[in-house]
């Protein structure tokens, strides 16, 4: 469901192109039934379309399919998104701009198509999220858990919601080694998710001030005991970029071994094109809890 309200008997301007323009203001109501759905926008050079947000957002997630420099003004937070065009869009052009939400819940983000129309442009837009019912929640979570296994990636559950039962979850407190220096990355938390066939982590992450932009790149990951080397099966953050200030989630799945009794392993998480390395040592797994036969 896309509910569009335009407030009509808004003042029309002259864009760069000679045409008046009528000044919009619209809503927009996200459906979770439809999360792929992109919106359009229309903007213009010169003109401040401004994003006003229900629920928090996570400025770092913002993607935008155009270079910055098209743009005098990219202001994003937590609430309010901001786009000044520096110059006019090509007629049939679309740029897709997407944002992810910062509580995880559905739809969990926000995907738009700036465009350009001749008579008219959005100043403002409030986008609003619907909420589930239960036995649609339901059906969206067993949605995820099916993508999920097709896909082989545990993110794409973790970043949705938490997980039900049958799965052994515990917060771990790894140490973390540095070669030189203050971390560049500092480990908030980390969880470790263990069951018949999974082994994954959770580890939340905060970039130091005055560190460049960081995106994990190679993570190699050692028993400490017998030194053999574990298979990653997936790595992922919930954010596309990792900048000084906030926060991301990293998800990482191992494949998985015959189990021992309180594993500790090694993990290296090394910097995507860069020389920056988070060493986490003492990584303590729990045994998975036993199958269960019928």
């Amino acid at each position: 469901m896309l509910v569009l309200t335009t407030l009509a008997g808004m003042t029309a301007v002259a864009g760069d192109t000679g045409v008046e323009r009528q000044m919009r203001q619209r809503h927009i109501t996200l459906s979770a039934e439809n999360p792929a759905t992109m919106h359009g926008l229309h903007v213009a050079a010169g003109t401040a379309t401004v994003l006003l947000f229900d629920s928090p957002v996570l400025p770092a997630s913002l993607e935008l399919g155009a270079s910055r420099e098209r743009f005098e003004r990219i202001d994003i937070t937590e609430r309010a998104l901001i786009l000044l065009p520096r110059l006019e869009l090509a007629p049939h052009e679309r740029i897709p701009l997407t944002v992810r939400f910062a509580d995880g819940h559905f739809p969990h983000r926000a995907t738009f198509a700036l465009t350009t129309e001749p008579g008219e442009v959005d100043l403002q837009v409030r986008v609003f999220r619907t909420a589930l019912a239960p036995e649609a929640l339901v059906e969206q979570l067993g949605a995820v858990q099916a993508r999920c296994e097709d896909s082989g990636r545990f993110s794409n559950l973790l970043f949705t919601r938490d997980l039900g039962n049958g799965i052994v979850v515990k917060r771990l407190n790894p140490r973390v080694v540095v070669d030189d220096g203050p971390p560049p990355l500092n480990v908030v938390g980390m969880r470790v998710f263990v069951a018949p066939g999974l082994l994954a982590f959770e580890v939340i992450l905060l970039l130091a001030e005055g560190q460049a932009p960081w995106q994990p790149g190679r993570i190699e990951v050692h028993s400490e005991t017998t030194e053999e080397r574990v298979p990653v099966r997936a790595v992922d953050l919930d954010v596309q970029t990792l900048h000084p200030g906030v926060t991301g989630r990293l998800a990482l799945e191992l494949r998985t071994r015959p189990a021992s009794p309180a594993e500790l392993l090694r993990i290296d998480v090394h910097e995507q094109g860069g020389a920056r390395i988070l060493h986490l040592h003492e990584v303590r797994i729990p045994l998975p809890p036993p199958e269960v036969t019928h």
